[in-house]
């Protein structure tokens, strides 16, 4: 191989590499920006089902008083 040919592929290889670079750093924007809306979507899961949760904690709350009144009017 000669200087020439040694010269040719050092450009090639460098080529090569900075635009696996590039594209990678393209891929790394895009999983980071999909990281980000699916943190932000699992917040608004989060909120749902403490909301959720509340609201069935009250309603369970509610069942349970009305049944001690009902067993103490029974008994």
């Amino acid at each position: 191989m000669n200087d020439d040919q040694f010269e040719d592929l050092k450009q090639f290889i460098d080529s090569r590499i900075s635009q696996s670079e590039v594209q990678f750093d393209r891929n790394l924007k895009e999983i980071k920006a999909e990281i980000k809306t699916m943190k932000s979507r699992i917040d608004d899961l989060d909120l749902k089902i403490d909301t959720i949760s509340e609201a069935l904690h009250e309603n369970l709350s509610e069942h349970d008083l009305r049944l001690t009144k009902l067993e103490q009017q029974s008994a």
